[in-house]
């Protein structure tokens, strides 16, 4: 289903594994301009963009994104779960400054990135709950998902871009990086804001700023998502109870996970496992 926000619009899709390389299937396709994210993990998964031909192998909440050529793939094995945004292109060259209209030269299969994952939970969660996002909550995603895109993926300097954060630290790629692994590899549990923060070399304070700044949730926010990702993963794949996947993915409070994954995913585990089966 498509939906629009101030300054881009964004599909959620739910699709089933395919193999044309094998099979008699018709090949998927991510469009031309389009900043997705994989919420499903995938192995080995085969595609092409233009001539160019490959295959990867990427954790539940990698960035896929197109350029001028959409991605046509060949072979997914699992079910995907994938959030595809597309910003407004008179947004990107007013944020550049007039000097871009999208901020690829080249696709990206695979790659960690926590602001985009963190816009896209964001996203993802007003559409499975139907709570829509206010005008002035969507416009700050908006500006925030094409900023980082122009610095990150475009080589614009960031003082070239019209709307950058400013006046508080920013995190680095390698920081960003570094707290997508501690946070993946702590979701069973024991993560805590001291040692995210210790993880980056900033205190409690300086590194809570500086990821809301940044990634534009708080951080408990985004591992709250991740945790949430696990689980749905979890019920989707595994015979695990309820209370073992909430053990599992660190919240233990097994009230307390059902009542928060009812409020990310719209519905109790227990429904949502028999929805994706």
């Amino acid at each position: 289903m498509q939906e629009r926000v101030s300054g881009l619009r964004f599909v959620h899709a739910e699709l089933p594994p395919h193999d044309s390389e094998t099979q008699t299937e018709t090949e998927t396709e991510t469009g031309r301009f389009q900043i997705g994210v994989a919420f499903s993990a995938h192995e080995d998964v085969r595609f092409r963009v233009g001539e160019r031909s490959g295959c990867a192998s990427y954790a539940g909440g990698a960035v896929v994104c197109s350029a001028d050529d959409p991605i046509v793939w060949s072979r997914v094995q699992e079910p995907t779960e994938a959030l595809e945004i597309y910003p407004d292109p008179a947004l990107v060259m007013r944020i550049s400054g007039g000097t871009s209209t999208w901020p690829l030269g080249e696709a990206v299969v695979g790659r960690r990135d926590s602001v985009v994952l963190a816009v896209a939970s964001v996203l993802r969660r007003a559409h499975v709950t139907g709570v829509d996002l206010d005008e002035v909550a969507s416009s700050a995603l908006a500006h925030r998902l094409v900023a980082h895109m122009l610095v990150e993926y475009g080589g614009l300097a960031m003082r070239s871009v019209v709307g950058t954060p400013t006046g508080h630290t920013q995190l680095t790629p390698k920081a960003l990086s570094t707290l997508g692994e501690v946070v993946e590899a702590g979701i069973p549990g024991g993560l805590s804001l001291d040692g995210l923060a210790a993880s980056v070399h900033l205190s409690p304070f300086h590194f809570a700023r500086a990821f809301k700044s940044t990634v534009g949730t708080t951080p408990w926010e985004f591992v709250t998502a991740r945790r949430l990702d696990r689980a749905r993963l979890l019920l989707r794949t595994t015979d695990l109870s309820v209370e073992a996947v909430a053990t599992a993915v660190g919240l233990s409070n097994v009230s307390h996970f059902r009542r928060i994954f009812a409020a990310h995913a719209g519905c109790n585990p227990g429904r949502y496992r028999l929805q994706v089966r």
